[in-house]
């Protein structure tokens, strides 16, 4: 049993692979060391319904799945900067371009080498340690729970019996639930700003205190009269 990795804290695998036999060795080293496989997406299809709802911690992705559709996704800038296990059997200019314009990549040849492949993980994780994202969960249409890391979320608006959570993605997410219990599984970074509206303050673009008008991620909000202490509290430390 290769087993090199003690991990001390959940580490989320991405595998983007179909070649059979690199996926046997993949998921046994993964499993065999302790790690959270997320998924193994097969297709590109797959990897974005997924990464609807979470976020990996570390990529493995198979350069000879669909080239064109692997190549955009990990140098989109959502996820450029999460650490990625590149694997190809042939090294090549545009191969080696592609790893060379990601923030964390390296490259390693098929067929997979148990121990350079452990090694690789290993050296990533230690350079890029994963962040412990925070989040709140949702149902969905289809009764599955859904993960949304605090960190996508623009803002919250309260309307009747629900909360709707709206995120850096353009989606939207009902909850059943009183604003004031959703303001409890948010962090500082979230404050109210009037009585419908939380808002995460690393997404304000504009402030006109003189309107009582904040904009963040393109949409005005009103702030309440009563909720400008809240307000001011943030914006002190920052001045």
């Amino acid at each position: 049993m290769v087993k090199l990795i003690r991990n001390r804290q959940p580490v989320k695998v991405l595998v983007i692979e179909e070649d059979p036999s690199s996926l046997e060795i993949i998921k046994t080293l993964l499993n065999q060391n302790d790690f959270e496989l997320l998924t193994i997406a097969p297709t590109m299809v797959k990897v974005d319904l997924l990464l609807d709802a979470f976020l990996p911690n570390i990529i493995v992705a198979g350069a000879d799945l669909n080239r064109v559709g692997v190549f955009d996704f990990i140098t989109t800038p959502q996820y450029l900067n999460t650490p990625l296990v590149f694997l190809s059997h042939v090294l090549d200019d545009e191969i080696f371009g592609v790893c060379l314009n990601h923030a964390r990549c390296l490259l390693l040849e098929k067929p997979i080498n148990p121990y350079t492949f452990l090694a690789s993980v290993k050296l990533l994780l230690l350079a890029y340690p994963p962040i412990q994202h925070k989040y709140v969960e949702v149902i969905d249409r289809n009764q599955q729970v859904l993960k949304i890391q605090l960190a996508d979320i623009v803002y919250v608006e309260a309307d009747g019996n629900y909360t709707f959570i709206h995120t850096i993605q353009n989606k939207v997410y009902a909850r059943k639930k009183p604003l004031k219990n959703l303001k409890e599984e948010l962090d500082e970074k979230f404050i109210q700003i009037n009585k419908s509206h939380l808002i995460n303050t690393d997404f304000i673009q504009r402030l006109e205190l003189g309107k009582r008008l904040l904009v963040l991620n393109n949409k005005e909000i009103k702030i309440g009269r009563s909720f400008r202490s809240d307000l001011d509290a943030f914006i002190c430390p920052l001045s």
